[in-house]
Order: C-alpha cells, then sequence, then structure tokens
C-alpha cells in the first residue's frame, strides 16, 4: 500500500468526522443567528471555552491514538487493553472536572472578558448546558480515537453523522416550533452528543470483565497526555485572550469574527484529518521498528495535507460574501468575517505544517516540543502581535489575524527544524 493511500485510509474518515463535528456548531451558529446578534456574539464567545475543551479532548485522544497504535505495532494486546481502559477513566474524569467549572466558574470566567451584560447572559446559559454536558463529547473523542487506532475509522465516522443530524433537527425544532432560543439550541448539541456516546459504546463492544486499570496511574500514558494537552490548552486559553482584544472592536465585529471563524474551521479539516493519520502511522512505524518509513510519512502528509487545505479555503474564499450573507445582513459583519477568511486561506501552507508536525512529535512520543513551541508562539507571537497590530497601530481585526499567520510561521519552522535534527538521533 502506498503511503498516500495508507494517509488517505485513515485521515479521509477522520477529516468527515471531524466536519461533521464542526457542522454540529456550524448549525448552532446558524439558528441562534435567527435569534440575534447578541445571541450569536454570546454563543460565541461561549463557544472559545467550550474549543478549550474539546481541544484537550483532541490532545487526549490523539495520545491514546498514538500509545494504542504503537503497542498495535509491537503485538502486545495485553498494554493495548490497558491503554484503552486507562483512557476511557481519564476521558470521564477530566470531563467531570470540566463540566462542574462550567457549571460553576462559568459566569466569572466569562466576565473576565469584558462583553457587555447582554452578551454575557447569553454566553453564560449556553456554557452552562454544553459545558456541563461535556462528558459526552469526550467519550465521543475518546471512543473515535481507539475506533481509528484499531483500524476502525468508518464507524466512528457513521456515529458522527447521525448525531449531527439529531442535533440539526432538534435544534430547528427548538428555535422555530418551540422558541426556545439558546436553551434550546444547547440542550439538543447535548442530547445528540449522548446519544452519539451510546451508540458508540455498544459498538466497540468492549468486555468490561477486561478492565485493567494501571495503578497508581499510566505514566506512559499521562507522559503523552499531559504535555499535548498543556499544548492545547496554552493554545486555546490563547483565543480566549484573543477574543478579549477583538471585543475591543465592538460586537458586530465579535460577531463577524464569530461567522468568519465558523466558516473558516473547513479549512483546517483536511489539515487535522491527515494529522489524525500522522500519529497513528508515526507511532505505529515506531511501534514496529520501521523507523525509516517516518519521513517519507510525514512528508507525504505534509504535502496532502497543505493541498487539500488549500482548495477547500479556496473555496470558501471565493464564496465568502455568499456563505456569510447566510448569518447576517450587518455589513460591518460581514466586513469582519472576510478579514478572516481572507488570512486564513493566505496562512494555510503553514498552518498545515503546524499541525503535520505537530502530529508528527506526539506519533514519536515527545509531546513537550509542540508544547513549547505553541506556548512561545501564542503567548508571545500572537498576543502581544495581535495587541500592538490590531489596537496600537490601528489596524484592527487584520492586526489580530496577521499576528496568528506570524504565529503558524514561527511554529512550523521550529517544528520542522527541531524534527529533523531528532531524526538524526534515533
Amino acid at each position: 500500500m502506498t503511503k498516500t493511500k495508507q494517509i488517505l485510509n485513515l485521515a479521509l474518515p477522520a477529516m468527515v468526522e471531524n466536519i461533521l463535528q464542526m457542522l454540529m456548531g456550524v448549525v448552532d451558529s446558524y439558528l441562534v443567528a435567527q435569534v440575534g446578534l447578541v445571541a450569536v456574539s454570546g454563543v460565541s464567545v461561549a463557544n472559545n471555552i467550550i474549543t478549550i475543551y474539546q481541544a484537550i479532548f483532541i490532545a487526549l485522544g490523539a495520545s491514546c491514538a498514538s500509545l494504542i497504535a504503537k503497542s498495535l505495532g509491537q503485538k502486545d494486546s495485553q498494554k493495548t487493553n490497558r491503554f484503552i481502559w486507562d483512557s476511557i477513566l481519564i476521558t470521564v474524569g477530566l470531563s467531570l472536572l470540566l463540566g462542574l467549572i462550567s457549571l460553576l466558574a462559568g459566569k466569572s470566567i466569562l466576565n473576565l472578558l469584558g462583553t457587555e451584560a447582554a452578551v454575557t447572559e447569553a454566553s453564560s446559559l449556553y456554557l452552562a448546558l454544553v459545558g456541563g454536558g461535556i462528558l459526552f463529547l469526550g467519550l465521543m473523542t475518546t471512543f473515535g480515537s481507539i475506533l481509528r487506532a484499531q483500524g476502525k475509522p468508518r464507524l466512528s465516522m457513521n456515529v458522527s453523522l447521525i448525531a449531527n443530524l439529531l442535533n440539526a433537527l432538534l435544534s430547528a425544532c427548538a428555535v422555530y416550533i418551540f422558541h426556545w432560543g439558546i436553551a434550546g439550541v444547547a440542550g439538543a448539541t447535548v442530547l445528540s452528543r449522548l446519544i452519539g456516546t451510546l451508540i458508540l459504546w455498544q459498538a466497540m463492544q468492549l468486555d468490561r470483565k477486561t478492565i485493567q486499570i494501571t495503578k497508581p496511574f499510566n505514566r506512559e500514558l499521562f507522559n503523552l497526555v499531559l504535555p499535548a494537552a498543556g499544548e492545547r490548552l496554552m493554545m486555546r486559553a490563547g483565543d480566549v485572550v484573543i477574543i478579549a482584544i477583538v471585543v475591543k472592536f465592538g460586537t458586530e465585529v465579535v460577531a463577524g469574527n464569530a461567522i468568519g471563524e465558523t466558516l473558516t474551521q473547513f479549512n483546517y479539516m483536511p489539515g487535522m484529518g491527515v494529522a489524525t493519520a500522522t500519529v497513528i502511522l508515526v507511532a505505529h512505524s515506531l511501534g514496529s521498528q520501521k523507523k525509516e518509513e517516518i519521513r517519507s510519512l510525514v512528508a507525504a502528509s505534509y504535502w496532502i495535507s497543505t493541498g487539500l487545505m488549500i482548495l477547500v479555503a479556496g473555496a470558501v474564499f471565493l464564496f465568502g460574501p455568499q456563505l456569510t450573507g447566510l448569518f447576517t445582513d450587518n455589513s460591518r459583519a460581514v466586513d469582519a468575517s472576510m478579514v478572516v477568511i481572507l488570512y486564513s486561506f493566505m496562512g494555510n501552507p503553514v498552518t498545515s505544517g503546524t499541525l503535520i508536525y505537530t502530529a508528527t512529535w506526539q506519533g514519536l512520543g515527545e509531546a513537550k516540543m509542540p508544547f513549547y513551541a505553541t506556548t512561545f508562539g501564542m503567548w508571545v507571537i500572537r498576543i502581544f502581535a495581535g495587541y500592538f497590530l490590531g489596537i496600537s497601530l490601528g489596524l484592527g481585526l487584520a492586526g489580530v489575524w496577521i499576528a496568528t499567520v506570524l504565529d503558524n510561521l514561527f511554529r512550523f519552522i521550529f517544528l520542522y527544524i527541531r524534527y529533523q535534527k531528532y531524526m538524526k538521533t534515533i
């Protein structure tokens, strides 16, 4: 099997699943936009917190997939089984913690962003409901990662499709029939994820008699999960600070930025799908002692990811005004959305590099390097440059997105150079 086929066999189902998960957010944003700009701004701000949770679960899932794939490459079934159950246990514990934070401290966290009172109220309601039920998103993410590592990526994809169809149906009923607004959309999201979780659990057919939990904890898993989750946390927490900068430009720009980010999420789906495949294939090659394959896998992953991302981003850019018009007819919000779409398109090659080389390091079992790169890139380059360009120099939202491209450029170069040096040592 060629490298391209190997990558695409894993990447395409993961890509479709990522798109389906993002569609859930698009459906929510579209339906909430029918309520008004305050509502869509509120959900946007709350989703920046939810996205932090989701990013942590994605990092956890990638770490689990990496270690499960490596143990499968080593043909160690006992270790594979232990990694599966440890992953589920960690997901449940982490989800319960994040759910409590959403319920008990969500409004206090949102108040720190300095949004208008009406936007904060809308945000806190959505965060309490969706964040309080975050367990089901966590379990769906982990179950999907386990299935992909076992070579069953289409099963998780099919369940995501079912969950999204349910979410669209239930959310539409909540808004148009029952007029429940934000609460109805949030409730539909949680319920559809609960149903998806139950279907995946049944499909996995795990024998509870085989439960093996590492005591006191799985050091190998934690050594990979903690820096990987820390990297995502630094990224998403930084995004919240960026939103605090964007808030300075007004509610209309916040809404336009939210709409633009909702649309450009599709630009990154091919890269995220290929990155998922890269983690698994690199880890499997490492476990099978086929280290000579890693270089060709990584190179192929980058070019496949970049090509697909440019195609999708080009389509979003071409139809940007029409797509934005589905959400709002406010001219300032439309202009802000197009700024996001433009810079997302221009930055795709370096964003692709950041995604693929982050995945490569995770597959190699060395998640600390992306953590260092993201921490510096986000908190030193993106935030400071975003504030300086956007506010101090008066470039507005364009300044914030120029800083975003600079951050991704730095991380791509840093991770690539360190990777080349590392490969000479193994």
